[in-house]
């Protein structure tokens, strides 16, 4: 993923890996910029899961934290723009705020580790990216293929989608079907972000 995205506000304008440097550097504008121009995103998660104002402010400034010691290690790579990083650092580390504060009854076994473990945020904003990427191709496709494809994840077998679907035989569900989920396949992979992210699970489905 491109990470010399162009960042404008009033007469500034900088590009992901100007912003790095100027984190790296404890650059003061720099710094207040990152802040004003992420604030909203990162505000608008913590309120919808329990927080305050005064909670996304303090998670922002951790976040740059996170970000900072990052970045002063010879082998850290930004593969996304840099508010999907921030904006994933602060919501796996307000996730483990509100586990601090029990205010989570249960966090899955997969959110756990990526809370305890800061290397996986990169693993995290991949997989977000993928799951993006996914949801714009499916919408992509044609109705017919939406559904058999709905159908099909969802555990329906071949005779109930065949029914469902109207198709004349169950070998004409199973080829369009087997269709459809290539077209998926091929406009995914057909995708320069998702080849720029290394996916493993373009070579099979």
């Amino acid at each position: 993923m491109s990470c010399g995205i162009n960042i404008l506000k009033g007469e500034l304008k900088y590009t992901d890996n100007e912003l790095l440097d100027g984190i790296k550097l404890k650059n003061t504008i720099i710094l207040q910029f990152i802040m004003k121009d992420n604030f909203l995103s990162i505000k608008q998660m913590v309120l919808l899961n329990g927080g305050s104002e005064s909670d996304a402010d303090d998670i922002l400034q951790e976040s740059l934290i996170v970000l900072y010691r990052k970045i002063r290690e010879d082998n850290f790579i930004l593969t996304c723009s840099l508010k999907t990083y921030l904006y994933s650092v602060a919501r796996l580390k307000w996730l483990k705020e509100l586990k601090r504060k029990q205010r989570v009854e249960m966090l899955t076994d997969e959110e756990e580790y990526m809370i305890d473990e800061t290397d996986s945020i990169e693993d995290e904003i991949e997989n977000e990216e993928r799951q993006r990427i996914y949801r714009e191709k499916y919408e992509e496709l044609g109705e017919d293929c939406k559904k058999v494809l709905k159908l099909s994840v969802t555990g329906t077998s071949i005779a109930e989608i065949t029914e469902i679907m109207g198709y004349s035989s169950e070998q004409h569900t199973r080829n369009r079907r087997f269709k459809c989920k290539e077209t998926l396949i091929q406009k995914i992979r057909n995708t320069k972000l998702f080849n720029e992210l290394g996916n493993e699970n373009n070579r099979n489905d």
